[in-house]
């Protein structure tokens, strides 16, 4: 097993909270729209015009908060007031200036890794919201870098690792979703290591065979991390 020479952290809800926020908009707009619609899917019409939308307008909150309004467009045959329209996006604005809210034991553990490894938080979406969320957070004070990707895809890791010139099996990368943490990594050659979460954003949730446990590891915390690396090199 090759030497460790890089460690990827994902940030959202793997160093802070973020799908938990995203959830309490999305009851409060499901129950906005109750007077406008008695859709019982409108909770799966809303993720499938988030999954679509993706490809026009990335991830993140602008993303989120222009699906919903989509969404209380069509649900509502456009009766939906401008008062409301309003109220979707002050919430989208309220997600936007959230505090940074770490998991337990992350920056500790973030500081011990740094005293051993070079640690970088590699992260993806909207890069205005997600650079102010890591320069809020301080860790960018304490890790040697941070890179934010477009997606999360075999390509996307292997130019960034290219670019470090560092091969991927000395790349070890921890986060919290199967879909753009782990199985990328392991498809290229790299280690991948699973923190799960206990909400995951639909899109990232992986059902298939293709998430084969023996591929990855898996820790219940962030605070596991250092012992399972440890573990590992022996």
């Amino acid at each position: 097993m090759g030497e460790i020479k890089l460690i990827g952290l994902d940030a959202d809800d793997t160093l802070w909270e973020s799908e938990i926020y995203f959830a309490q908009v999305e009851e409060k707009f499901l129950e906005l729209m109750d007077k406008y619609s008695s859709d019982g899917d409108l909770e799966k019409t809303l993720s499938s015009n988030e999954i679509t939308n993706l490809r026009l307008f990335g991830y993140g909150v602008k993303s989120f908060t222009l699906s919903m309004i989509e969404t209380a467009h069509i649900a509502s045959k456009g009766t939906i007031s401008s008062s409301d329209i309003e109220l979707i996006i002050s919430w989208g604005k309220e997600l936007l200036q959230h505090p940074v809210t770490f998991l337990e034991g992350v920056e500790e553990t973030v500081r011990s890794l740094s005293k051993e490894y070079n640690v970088f938080i590699i992260t993806k979406g909207d890069l205005l919201h997600q650079r102010s969320k890591i320069e809020e957070s301080g860790l960018d004070t304490i890790v040697a870098g941070f890179e934010i990707f477009h997606e999360k895809d075999p390509e996307s890791y292997l130019d960034f690792l290219n670019g470090l010139d560092i091969k991927p099996e000395n790349f070890v990368m921890a986060g919290n979703s199967l879909r753009s943490d782990v199985l990328p990594v392991a498809a290229i050659g790299g280690r991948a290591i699973h923190i799960p979460h206990d909400l995951t954003w639909d899109y990232e949730k992986v059902t298939d065979q293709s998430a084969s446990t023996s591929s990855y590891g898996i820790v219940e915390s962030i605070s596991d991390l250092p012992q399972h690396l440890a573990q590992e090199i022996r």
